[in-house]
């Protein structure tokens, strides 16, 4: 299963054409109604400055796009950094920088407006400055990453604060704890509320980001990590992102985008775990070890060529109107037809897809 990652010129190649499939995704699926509402959201952050300044200059979907592409890209870069010094071998270093790049929420991030990708921008310059033990960096991007926010950026300074304590790091403590009062202080977050049980749900989120397979073992990974170790800062923000999700859930709803980048950040954890308990075992023994992997590494290619190849599919299956897709494609061929005709203004929507029509400068008409 691990040979293709020796053949550097077939992996390279497939990592140009992840990304020239992802600019395929780019120009070609409709606004959404999440992209869209966040858009006219009013909120005031860093991807969204960029988005709506960009916008000015090319319209449509693939200007409010262009800055997620383009981070989601930088991210790979900077993931690939940190995979290339967590493992040893350039080969476990390459099959878990594919395991990244094949999870759901990288690929979506990397393609539509969303809060996470800048999130996710900061915190893994963060980790990378960390082993290079740059404090005057590790200062400056703390600070970038105060910067408005819907991300639940409280867990990553509390458990860097931790590790620093727990691993006698003064300086890492003390910048965790700073940040940590700084980011209380400034931030809008709100801890209120009544048990509702929203548990099941934030590990459907969980499971639409990372497929379900992977994170399953995922969640296993980091328990077990916490037996054995190693605990490194990796493990400790991605299991404390884990863990305050959850106890939160208990009493409000927990979005994708508020613990998302701490959990993709820690994503090499259980390629790791994996790859241990597959080498201690003699040859015969690691069969097992090597077909569960295989059925999750399967499930995980088939999810991205779902995502990859939804457009191709859509139209081959007669365009079906229960297709996963589908009411985004609909909605897309009614503005086009609205916009042929010159119309200035759109018929009864609902509310839901209302900021698409306004994206095209269509309102609603008005009897």
């Amino acid at each position: 299963m691990m040979e293709i990652w020796k053949n550097e010129k077939i992996y390279w190649a497939g990592v140009f054409l992840y990304f020239t499939a992802s600019a395929f995704l780019l120009l070609t699926t409709p606004l959404n109604p999440a992209e869209a509402k966040l858009f006219f959201s009013g909120i005031e952050t860093p991807t969204l400055w960029m988005a709506r300044l960009v916008h000015r200059w090319i319209p449509g979907p693939v200007g409010v796009r262009l800055f997620p592409y383009l981070l989601g890209i930088i991210n790979a870069y900077l993931y690939w950094r940190i995979v290339r010094s967590y493992f040893a071998r350039r080969d476990d270093a390459r099959f878990a920088f594919v395991i990244y790049l094949l999870l759901p929420g990288v690929i979506a991030s990397g393609v539509l407006l969303n809060e996470a990708t800048y999130a996710l921008t900061a915190v893994l310059f963060f980790l990378l400055a960390y082993r290079r033990d740059n404090l005057l960096l590790l200062q400056i991007l703390a600070l970038l990453m105060l910067l408005p926010s819907p991300t639940a950026t409280f867990s990553f300074y509390g458990m860097l604060a931790l590790y620093g304590y727990r691993k006698e790091k003064r300086r890492i403590m003390w910048l965790g704890f700073l940040f940590l009062l700084l980011c209380v202080g400034v931030g809008n977050y709100d801890f209120r509320g009544r048990p509702q049980g929203h548990f099941l749900e934030l590990m459907g989120v969980y499971a639409a980001l990372f497929s379900p397979l992977f994170f399953v073992y995922y969640f296993y990974s980091l328990y077990r990590v916490s037996l054995e170790g190693p605990r490194d800062i990796y493990w400790t923000v991605a299991s404390g992102a884990l863990v305050i999700s959850i106890l939160l859930s208990v009493r409000q709803q927990v979005l994708i985008v508020d613990f998302s980048p701490y959990l993709l950040a820690g994503a090499m954890i259980p390629v790791a775990v994996y790859l241990r308990s597959l080498r201690v075992r003699i040859r015969r023994f690691q069969r097992a070890y090597r077909l569960a992997g295989g059925v999750v590494i399967f499930s995980m290619l088939l999810s991205a060529l779902l995502l990859f190849l939804h457009r191709p599919l859509y139209e081959v299956l007669g365009k079906p109107r229960h297709f996963f897709i589908a009411p985004l494609y609909q909605n897309q061929a009614e503005i086009d037809r609205l916009l042929r005709e010159g119309a200035a203004c759109h018929p009864p929507v609902g509310k839901r897809e209302e900021p698409v029509y306004r994206f095209y400068d269509l309102l609603p008409c008005t009897r």
